[in-house]
């Protein structure tokens, strides 16, 4: 994996793919693994989000980065009281979705922390963006996990 750094889009861009690609082979392995049908479709379903984010870095217009507008978007910060998980055959479905979660909320973590690094605008905009998608994709995680786990009697 390359180093990241905020002088050229171009290094941010690749740096993001590759960070993506490890992502969804995690997620494919985990499919791969899992025992139970309903678990390896999730785990199946995050590999695609994953190929979709980097689908979307391969796309990316460097020069649409002015225009676009960021919307915040809630973090319901279910993760924060959650122990993490590590994989195993047999995970469970709430043990799926908080290491999914989990994922997600360092990857953001991570975007965040990179685009108040950056002095220029663009690169700092990009991981701005990153962190983002990765927080859309946390609270999908934590809606799932707050409709279907937190309601259990």
């Amino acid at each position: 994996m390359s180093t990241v750094s905020c002088s050229s889009m171009n290094d941010v861009v690749q740096f993001a793919i590759e960070k993506e690609e490890k992502a969804m082979d995690f997620y494919q392995k985990c499919a791969d693994r899992a025992k139970n049908p309903g678990i390896k479709k999730f785990f199946e379903e995050m590999a695609e989000e994953e190929q979709r984010h980097k689908k979307l870095l391969q796309d990316l217009d460097p020069s649409g980065l002015d225009s676009l507008k960021l919307e915040k978007v809630e973090d319901l910060r279910i993760s924060d009281y959650l122990v993490e998980v590590q994989f195993k055959e047999d995970i469970t479905y709430q043990e799926a979705l908080t290491l999914a979660m989990k994922k997600e909320e360092k990857a953001y973590e991570f975007y965040n922390a990179w685009k108040n690094k950056c002095m220029q605008e663009k690169t700092a905009k990009l991981f701005e963006m990153l962190a983002q998608e990765e927080m859309k994709h946390k609270r999908k995680i934590e809606t799932v996990y707050d409709e279907e786990i937190l309601t259990w009697d």
